[in-house]
């Protein structure tokens, strides 16, 4: 953290598998990271889990980091995380396994304007 803000960058720490979400979270806030990522992998996302509640526990716990969250966002299930207000939205599969990759992301982005 400290390297990156010399550099001027900026850190995203990924909570993928990560046990205790809300003890880490408050670490890497104490820590300076400037996002905290919720992020569910495909073998969770097969058995129905998403990062909505992870990231509700997340905000509920940083002080200063922004938040992010991945894995299993679709064209879907966007309205769902918009009403969660993550600061950074990250987008995989939900575009690149799509036919039209261009409309599938304008789409999302129309979305995500609306609020």
């Amino acid at each position: 953290v400290e390297e990156a803000k010399k550099q001027g960058k900026q850190i995203l720490a990924d909570m993928i598998a990560v046990k205790d979400i809300s003890a880490r979270a408050k670490e890497l806030d104490e820590l300076g990271v400037d996002y905290i990522c919720v992020h569910t992998g495909y073998d969770l996302q097969a058995v129905g889990k998403n990062s909505f509640e992870d990231l509700s526990t997340i905000k509920s716990v940083v002080k200063n980091a922004q938040t992010a969250i991945a894995g299993g966002i679709k064209l879907e299930t966007l309205p769902e995380v918009i009403k969660q207000h993550p600061d950074l939205v990250i987008v995989g599969g939900g575009i690149t396994n799509k036919e039209d990759k261009k409309a599938t992301a304008h789409e999302m982005k129309k979305l995500i304007e609306q609020g």
